[in-house]
């Protein structure tokens, strides 16, 4: 098993992004498009595996297109909620029916312009299943979570005070309950659809991608994510309690709230125990996220295959890519952003040095040249416009 290696360096990168900065700056956005196609390029010929490297084949122009289409969108919204407000309110609901259709024709465009090796990357899928994966499942499943939500609220909210009966509370409890399931359900649900969708549906060369995977483990991974966000939620709330109730000299009277608010106010105690729930509610989320990722990874990485020879392995683990975004995100606020490239980078060789790609019973040498020669035969596809960012955990 071999592993990927990012070779690039944050001086390196740092010297691209100043200029796509500037340029951006002074063309008002206009060079927006050449910049990402400079900053993919950068990125992907810096990755290697087995003395091979990754290429983007994409140019601005190619890009510029759906910029200047999103531009105007964007434009002729702000410009119709002025003038009718009614169409203000209809218009962005017209708009959200075309997205599953812009994340197709992006995925098709950006397997199309990635390369390993000389060999191009293609996606195959229909139009159909994005409407269902990327639409259907989160509306439909959201809608259901809205519903519970509002109507476990109904029986509350008809009740004072002094009146709310243990069969509204009961009530009120599962409906949060049965929200919240249903919630970690159609997620784990949308999370497996789309990975399968994606992954399935891509070629390298005229090799398949096999996935194989379940909704209970994403289920399962999502239940994780809720439960350590909950737990840390509960224990900066306790936290909160004790800093503030420490700050109260005397104790705190109910006459004389405001003066007790600004004597804790002052105190040094309650300033450093504010800055820690702060930052203790954004590492909450990192941590959370930075769990759910590995995971996922993990088991996708493990579950596909390509054409049944080639296995994958990642070894990101939640705890050191939460110490990544941590010192990143530390490191781009104390240098004003500054720091960015080199954030950039540390993220993109952790995950890239996380990654392994094995072969069994070939030489994984010689199927990568068998590849090559089977994509000078059939020759190159180039075409499509738009480009959108999608990602998933992989």
């Amino acid at each position: 098993m071999k592993q990927i290696q990012f070779k690039g360096e944050g001086i390196e990168y740092f010297k691209i992004w100043i200029v796509n900065v500037l340029l951006c700056i002074v063309t008002i956005g206009i060079y927006y498009p050449w910049a990402k196609v400079r900053t993919r390029r950068y990125f992907y010929a810096n990755t290697e595996y087995a003395d091979r490297y990754f290429d983007y084949h994409a140019t601005g122009k190619q890009l510029f297109l759906g910029y200047l289409i999103g531009v105007l969108i964007l434009f002729f919204l702000n410009v119709v909620g002025a003038i009718l407000p009614v169409l203000a309110f209809i218009l962005p609901i017209v708009l959200f029916a075309f997205i599953p259709w812009i994340i197709w024709r992006s995925l098709k465009f950006n397997m199309r312009m990635t390369s390993f090796s000389n060999v191009r990357f293609s996606f195959k899928g229909i139009l159909k299943p994005v409407y269902i994966i990327y639409m259907l499942i989160p509306v439909l499943g959201y809608a259901v979570v809205a519903l519970l939500v509002f109507g476990s609220l109904i029986p509350m909210s008809s009740l004072d005070a002094n009146s709310i009966s243990g069969f509204a509370l009961i009530l009120f409890a599962v409906g949060i309950i049965a929200a919240i399931a249903i919630g970690i359900f159609v997620t784990g649900l949308f999370t497996k659809k789309a990975a399968e969708y994606q992954i399935s549906q891509t070629k390298f060369g005229q090799g398949d991608f096999i996935i194989n995977i379940n909704t209970e483990k994403f289920i399962k991974i999502q239940l994780k994510k809720m439960l350590i966000i909950i737990a840390s939620l509960l224990l900066l709330l306790i936290l909160s309690g004790l800093i503030f109730a420490s700050t109260m000299s005397g104790g705190l009277d109910l006459n004389n709230v405001s003066s007790d608010i600004e004597g804790a106010n002052a105190n040094p105690l309650f300033i450093v125990g504010f800055v820690i729930i702060y930052f203790g509610f954004i590492a909450t989320f990192l941590f959370a996220t930075a769990y759910s990722f590995s995971r996922q990874r993990q088991y996708l990485f493990e579950n596909t295959t390509l054409d049944k020879v080639i296995t994958f392995k990642s070894t990101v683990s939640a705890k050191s890519y939460f110490f990544i975004l941590v010192t990143n995100m530390l490191l781009v606020l104390f240098t004003i952003g500054l720091a960015l490239p080199w954030a950039k980078v540390r993220v993109a060789r952790y995950i890239a040095n996380n990654s392994w790609i094995a072969a069994s019973d070939i030489d994984i040498n010689n199927y990568l040249t068998q590849k090559e020669q089977e994509q000078s035969a059939i020759g190159e596809e180039i075409g499509d416009v738009l480009d959108v960012d999608i990602d998933i955990a992989i």
